[in-house]
């Protein structure tokens, strides 16, 4: 495939010509082995993904942040505060879990032998974007459009719709629970950058300082 990968370009034809693809499609739940002659556009749909993201994260383009921090969101309606989580925060994670996961199987794959501990840290974040980007697929499809028809007019052509799962406290368990799994990983990912950062990486420079080897450059 030549040229810019567009939405009617086949799955297949965009991992062979793009080295990330693979990274990025399995990131977001793309199958792109099992059906590999779809187009990007009937793929990003079947993963209740935007193909318009899909091709910000193949590009390497960065969406245009959407929040000023100057939002009062405890008195926002439902409905913008779902809209504003999905639009800037869901959007920006997955393309952070993604950038993240690249760099780090790089950083990785370059420098392990000598800090082990690096595979570690590419174990947690995968285990991170596996729960993560799932998690945050269900909201989208389920639990915010539940969350913004309360707030939507009834009627003959509109009406509430109607949840899958019951009463909202329901689903809210498992999120919640989610949300504590993430916080998790993440725990352990700080714990990893903060003995690196404040302990081995301070050593390390004393260490080479007494040994004299500080002229090495």
């Amino acid at each position: 495939m030549s040229g810019a990968v567009t939405l009617d370009a086949t799955v297949g034809a965009i991992v062979d010509s793009l080295p990330t693809a693979a990274r990025i499609f399995s990131t977001l739940g793309i199958n792109y082995c099992c059906g590999n002659n779809r187009t990007l556009r009937e793929a990003s749909r079947q993963a209740a993904v935007r193909g318009e993201e899909v091709l910000d994260l193949l590009s390497g383009r960065v969406p245009l942040a959407t929040d000023s921090g100057a939002t009062e969101w405890t008195s926002a309606s439902l409905t913008a505060l779902a809209d504003h989580l999905v639009a800037h925060h869901h959007v920006c994670a997955r393309r952070d879990l993604v950038n993240l996961l690249l760099l780090g199987n790089e950083v990785a794959s370059g420098h392990a032998a000598s800090e082990p501990e690096l595979w570690r840290l590419c174990d947690e974040l995968e285990q991170l974007s596996r729960d993560l980007v799932p998690h945050m697929r269900r909201e989208e499809l389920y639990l915010f459009p539940y969350i913004r028809s309360m707030e939507s007019p009834t009627g003959a052509d509109q009406t509430l719709v109607v949840p899958l799962f019951g009463r909202i406290e329901y689903p809210l368990q498992a999120i919640k629970h989610d949300h504590s799994e993430d916080l998790s990983h993440l725990g352990r990912i700080r714990q990893i950058a903060d003995l690196e950062n404040d302990i081995l990486f301070p050593k390390a420079i004393e260490a080479e300082r007494r040994s004299g080897a500080a002229h090495v450059r």
